[in-house]
């Protein structure tokens, strides 16, 4: 059977590059044609692609949390190939009977063992093939250390497009150390997935998003009494909520009155508009990560059972879940613990706006904290904004009455 690369397909217009967010099969499984068997994230939303053809996956020429181009192969199969009605019997595998079908056939399936059997990242295969290179060409470019890199690849250019096998252009033990970075007085490792994600939205967004941010003082006594009478009524059994928790449910009321922030921008002529509020909150990790949890439907909660779903997902995105999708409309950063009065958030799509709460205060004898809003200033303008941040204080202010 003949083996070929699956390439990620074009699923709307202007689509440059996704991630990849799940692999759903192993290599050695068989695939049947039009079974979803892996997952992708795009900047409208995550969707299970797939597979073109029907046959064995040979191998993931990805990992989850890569980000490839439109066009780049993710897979490689080897498929079912039925021989066209009519045709000569061939010999069950895929390869006519004519000689030099056959040797073409075994010239190919020599360049793919070639390949396979060099470590070669999907980012290098997808610049080899922006270069124009065939896997004939890929197979001949000598690497300068375990893994070929595009480098490597310039290197072959400039030199005409030849590859010395001589021996000596092999890399020493010294020269393998150094490209490995032994030698060096650092150590390179991996991205963890997690990261990758928050990149690739990162980018995304920069290449999507206007952002604005508006910025106002908010006092924090009101919410910390709060917080600690509820702390005292709940007892030691009972749910103790954080004073952040207390002031996210505020946010999340506030929404209630402002529909912008329950919405996401589909196209430049489209708005999504939510009937509850998706609510994202930024977890820092154990390992340094970032997570986001996902309170759904927050704004419909009452108090009591928005802290139990808050302190829910908190700890699920401390494990390693990252509950963020398209449906997230708005995001909140808080860094009341780590002494941060001040800052401007970088707002991630499809996300409508970011709220950073910084730490609490003192001025004048009362505790404040600031608020800073960044927001989608295509879809939400300035006086919305200062709007929304009104019902934010008004609601923290007269939390005692509110969650009554």
């Amino acid at each position: 059977m003949p083996i070929v690369d699956v390439l990620v397909p074009q699923m709307g217009e202007g689509l440059q590059e996704v991630l990849i967010v799940e692999l759903t099969k192993k290599p050695g499984d068989q695939v049947r044609r039009d079974e979803p068997f892996y997952q992708m994230e795009t900047d409208k939303a995550t969707m299970e692609v797939e597979s073109p053809h029907e046959g064995v996956l040979v191998e993931w020429l990805a990992a989850e949390g890569d980000t490839l181009a439109i066009g780049a192969p993710i897979a490689r199969m080897e498929i079912v190939q039925p021989a066209p009605v009519g045709a000569p019997a061939g010999n069950g595998r895929g390869v006519s009977a004519s000689p030099m079908a056959a040797l073409t056939d075994a010239a190919a399936g020599a360049s793919a063992d070639a390949l396979r059997s060099r470590n070669i990242p999907p980012r290098t295969r997808s610049y080899a093939r922006e270069k124009g290179l065939s896997d004939d060409d890929l197979a001949r470019v000598p690497a300068a250390g375990p893994r070929l890199m595009p480098a490597d690849i310039d290197a072959f250019l400039e030199a005409g497009g030849e590859s010395d096998d001589a021996p000596s252009s092999l890399p020493t033990p010294a020269e393998a150390a150094i490209a490995e970075g032994r030698d060096k007085d650092f150590r390179e490792r991996p991205l963890s997935q997690q990261d990758k994600t928050f990149i690739y939205r990162l980018k995304r967004s920069a290449s999507m998003v206007v952002q604005a941010t508006a910025k106002r003082q908010m006092d924090w006594d009101a919410i910390r009494r709060f917080a600690d009478a509820r702390k005292a009524a709940a007892g030691p059994d009972g749910a103790q909520p954080s004073t952040f928790q207390c002031l996210a449910w505020c946010i999340a009321q506030a929404a209630k009155e402002h529909p912008r922030f329950r919405s996401s921008l589909l196209r430049e002529d489209t708005v999504r508009e939510y009937a509850h509020l998706n609510l994202g909150i930024a977890v820092a990790m154990p390992t340094g990560e970032l997570s986001i949890a996902v309170v759904r439907g927050a704004d419909k909660l009452s108090f009591e059972e928005f802290v139990r779903a808050a302190q829910e997902r908190i700890q699920a995105a401390r494990d390693g879940e990252d509950q963020a999708d398209e449906s997230t409309q708005l995001l909140l950063t808080y860094m009341g613990p780590y002494d941060v009065t001040d800052g401007v958030p970088v707002l991630v799509a499809p996300a409508a706006a970011v709220l950073f709460i910084g730490s609490a205060f003192d001025q004048g004898g009362r505790q404040v904290v600031n608020l800073s809003l960044s927001f989608d200033h295509r879809l939400i303008h300035g006086v919305e904004a200062a709007e929304f941040l009104r019902s934010i204080v008004h609601n923290a202010t007269n939390i005692e009455s509110l969650a009554k």
